[in-house]
């Protein structure tokens, strides 16, 4: 009788041991359980409003070909208020008296080197595709392979993070909306295609916030307390890319220099 009883004992812990309810109450991960926004896709800047296919995308590109550029890539009527050495520093990037015309992109790293692009100016002008899971998300762009990580399991910033040309971005969900934050970008890195200048005090906040099933919203908030009087904030549209297309397989820097229209020919003349 008392080995029956023993024995009955240890079958009642082996199934509870085992048993989905008591599973089920393990710890889980940080960021797990929590419900998420659907931001998943294959995104992109209309750069074409006609709806024509982006075949010549690139500022230099369209200048070659005769084409306007388009919004996106013009400068904004009102500038962020800057500090005098940043104010004399981006207007020696301007090309001339047409506000609308391209800066001398020779200046830029990724243009006139082929070097990697910073988070904010792949942004503005790349497809990207997004990947969402519970610990990271991740933008893939179709320009030499780029790839950003935003890091979703609770850790903050290095106290002193090493510059990188993506920097280091951490984030979370407010609602329907992913807001990330990154710091540690690169002094070299452009932050946009205009030009704007930074230093190692940038702090950039990002929202990404689907408008629609076809549109997502991305306000960028450039914080640089070294280069500017204030905050200053833009935001950019990327619409969903059309189910037979995927992200290019590109190097488009050589590609560029190969068809003759890259910036870095201006550096030659």
């Amino acid at each position: 009788m008392r080995n029956r009883l023993i024995g009955s004992i240890v079958v009642v812990v082996a199934v509870m041991a085992f048993s989905p309810g008591m599973l089920a109450q393990t710890p889980a991960g940080p960021g797990a359980g929590k419900a998420m926004p659907d931001l998943t896709g294959l995104w992109e800047v209309r750069i074409n409003p006609e709806g024509a296919p982006t075949i010549c995308g690139e500022p230099a590109c369209r200048a070659a070909a005769g084409l306007a550029q388009p919004r996106v890539f013009t400068r904004d009527a009102e500038e962020p208020p800057m500090l005098p050495w940043a104010e004399q520093q981006y207007k020696a990037l301007a090309p001339g008296a047409n506000p609308d015309a391209a800066p001398r992109q020779a200046l830029n790293p990724s243009w006139g080197g082929c070097l990697p692009e910073g988070p904010t100016e792949s942004m503005r002008r790349r497809a990207f595709e997004l990947r969402q899971f519970p610990d990271v998300v991740l933008l893939l762009f179709d320009h030499d392979h780029g790839v950003r990580r935003i890091y979703m399991d609770g850790r903050g910033h290095p106290d002193h993070p090493a510059p990188t040309w993506m920097g280091h971005s951490i984030g979370k969900y407010e609602g329907e909306v992913l807001v990330v934050d990154t710091i540690g970008i690169s002094d070299k890195a452009w932050i946009d295609f205009q030009g704007h200048p930074h230093t190692d005090a940038l702090r950039v906040t990002e929202r990404f916030r689907r408008l629609d099933q076809k549109s997502l919203e991305v306000q960028t908030t450039i914080d640089d307390p070294k280069t500017y009087q204030k905050p200053w904030t833009k935001t950019v549209i990327h619409y969903l890319r059309a189910p037979d297309r995927q992200i290019w397989d590109q190097t488009e820097c050589e590609e560029l220099l190969q068809l003759g229209t890259h910036y870095s020919a201006e550096s030659k003349n």
